[in-house]
Order: C-alpha cells, then sequence, then structure tokens
C-alpha cells in the first residue's frame, strides 16, 4: 500500500517537474530553438509517459487523480524557481524511482 502511494506521487511528481517544458510545444509563439531543444523533446517524453503509466498502473478514477495533481503540482514548484535542465533531469529520476518501486514491489 506504501508503495503505491509512493510510486503515485513520483509519477505526479513526474509530470509535474516535466510540464514546464512540456507545455511550450503546444503555444504558437515558442521559438523554434525551444522546440527543437533535446530537454523539450526529454520532458515531452516523461510527461506523456507518466500520464500513460498514471492510468496503467491504477483505475481511472486513481490515474485521474495522480495526472490533476501532476497538473497543480507546477503551481507550487514555480516559487522554488527550479531551472528547466534539472526539472527534467529530477522528473526522469522521479519515474525511473515509479519503475524501480514497481518492479521491485
Amino acid at each position: 500500500m506504501a508503495t503505491d502511494i509512493l510510486a503515485a506521487l513520483s509519477l505526479s511528481l513526474a509530470i509535474a517537474l516535466s510540464w514546464s517544458r512540456f507545455r511550450p510545444i503546444f503555444s504558437s509563439s515558442t521559438g523554434v530553438e525551444i522546440l527543437r531543444a533535446p530537454a523539450t523533446t526529454l520532458a515531452s517524453a516523461i510527461c506523456l509517459s507518466a500520464v500513460g503509466l498514471a492510468f496503467n498502473a491504477a483505475t481511472i478514477g486513481a490515474g485521474g487523480l495522480i495526472v490533476a495533481l501532476g497538473f497543480l503540482l507546477p503551481f507550487v514548484l514555480e516559487r522554488l524557481q527550479v531551472r528547466a535542465s534539472t526539472e527534467v533531469a529530477l522528473s526522469l529520476a522521479s519515474v525511473l524511482l515509479m519503475f524501480h518501486i514497481w518492479i521491485s514491489g
């Protein structure tokens, strides 16, 4: 039970930390250098994978809560002013932590 909660929180954290680099790809005013940046590509893959894993690992309701928490956390994390490259690295670490918990549990 505790491992399930920790895995869900790590998925939410992965969504939250990768969202700031994933969101700009939907804006028409985003510069080409940001769209082609490797960090943007990696953040997009992490965010989409975490959303998919949230719904795969839990019911639709629980997956929705995990994703909703992941979309709400960026508002809290904005105040920390973490660099984008650090956010992507931490989001990757969160997904890897979830895999470790999932495999060992």
